[in-house]
């Protein structure tokens, strides 16, 4: 049922696939992921969908290759079918018109926050962006960031040509020079809590998703629990979405630092 109609090598060990499933891709929105199993008795990955097309049907995923499950899933040809895909999960991003919003994103967090990017956008706001990765080669959408912000800032480890400096320091001459309404950030938890220390100085409405620990992705194992608010919420059902003004970061850092066992 969920066949695999393309197949497409971004970097290295990240592979993005175009996915059959209708059903989901008339129903998901930015900012929500599924949950997916390449074979019967396998292992579940939630994986962000980073778009959808509700006329053909498809939705896309990209697969970092860091383990057993997710090499197998990344390997998977053109023409195989997955074993179960089950979404759309979490809460869909907060979209409105607010004017200037900028989007920071490093790593995989680029193409998390593409959808987001994008609804941010036909909702009427400047966009800008602003995405890191160690090396050019690892800006897994660039293109399509390109198209989807109104402006764009880059920011690698290594110094070559595009580069401008780092995440962070972008974005404090961001908030110089524009008048920003809301942030959105999908980044390691030290950068997105610097971000938040920046913006929760200025009374910036701030939204930042989580990557913790996921087991089912429905709230039944708990294993992605975290403190916002003073309460414990679960990410798979509440967010991945949370002010980021609320979440307790120290205890974040201490989920995302636990041992665990990579699929």
């Amino acid at each position: 049922m969920f066949k695999i109609l393309n197949r497409q090598i971004l970097f290295n060990n990240w592979t993005r696939l175009d996915v059959r499933a209708p059903e989901i891709a008339s129903r998901v929105k930015a900012g929500q992921f599924v949950r997916v199993s390449p074979e019967e008795g396998g292992e579940h990955i939630p994986l962000t969908v980073v778009d959808a097309d509700a006329l053909k049907g498809t939705i896309s995923i990209i697969v970092h290759h860091i383990g057993v499950t997710t090499r197998q899933l990344g390997g998977m040809a053109i023409h195989a079918s997955l074993y179960s895909v089950l979404g759309p999960l979490g809460m869909p991003a907060s979209i409105e018109k607010k004017g200037t919003v900028v989007c920071l994103a490093t790593g995989i967090g680029i193409a998390q926050i593409l959808p987001v990017v994008r609804a941010l956008k036909k909702a009427g706001n400047k966009v800008v962006g602003i995405i890191g990765a160690k090396t050019k080669r690892e800006l897994l959408v660039e293109s399509q960031m390109r198209l989807a912000c109104n402006k764009i800032f880059i920011a690698l480890d290594e110094r070559s040509q595009g580069h401008q400096g780092l995440a962070v320091d972008i974005f404090k001459r961001v908030m110089k020079d524009e008048n920003v309404q809301r942030v959105y950030t999908i980044a390691p938890v030290d950068v997105m809590e610097e971000v938040c220390s920046l913006t929760r100085a200025r009374g910036i409405e701030t939204k930042v998703t989580l990557n913790t620990v996921m087991v089912d992705g429905t709230g039944m194992c708990g294993s992605c629990r975290l403190k916002v608010g003073g309460r414990t919420v679960f990410t798979c059902v509440e967010g991945p979405e949370f002010d980021s003004h609320s979440v307790d970061f120290r205890d974040l850092r201490m989920r995302m630092n636990a041992p665990r066992t990579t699929s």
